[in-house]
């Protein structure tokens, strides 16, 4: 694949799609970096782009739809903060010593980004993963259940 971060990644984001985690894994390069994509959380399409020079992993257009102005926007950006906070049991926390997160929308397109402070591949992958269940089966799933309907296709009821 390429560099060793590239080969660390690559491995361990095809023994989840191994062990049926994900379906549909794909992964091709894209500009310098790796781009996964695969079929996770109801069959959702997911993009995961790596980036070994500036040691990020990029959910890509995670959450379509959501204009910077939308005050989910910034609730989105609050729970990103929130994950690193000491408060939250150890298994739900994001490390600030291992891990940065954060958030950009650009046309009304939110990435959300997990930067690896310390090379600690095998914690970022799964840190980055969890994020994004917590996004989708947390954050998401009480105030926005109605995003949730009109761009992810789930049920009203």
């Amino acid at each position: 694949m390429g560099t060793p971060s590239e080969e660390v990644v690559g491995q361990l984001l095809r023994a989840r799609a191994d062990r049926g985690i994900f379906r549909s894994f794909a992964v091709r390069r894209l500009h310098g970096k790796l781009s996964f994509s695969f079929a996770w959380l109801r069959e959702q399409p997911f993009r995961l782009v790596f980036d070994a020079r500036r040691d990020t992993l990029e959910f890509r257009n995670l959450l379509p739809n959501l204009p910077a102005r939308e005050p989910m926007y910034k609730d989105l950006r609050a729970f990103l903060k929130s994950r690193c906070d000491s408060a939250l049991p150890e298994h739900r926390r994001a490390d600030p010593t291992k891990v940065r997160l954060r958030a950009r929308n650009r046309r009304a397109s939110v990435s959300v980004f997990l930067e690896s402070l310390d090379g600690d591949w095998d914690y970022a992958v799964a840190r980055a993963l969890k994020l994004a269940n917590e996004i989708f089966l947390g954050f998401l799933r009480g105030p926005y259940h109605e995003y949730m309907v009109h761009n992810f296709g789930e049920p009203e009821d």
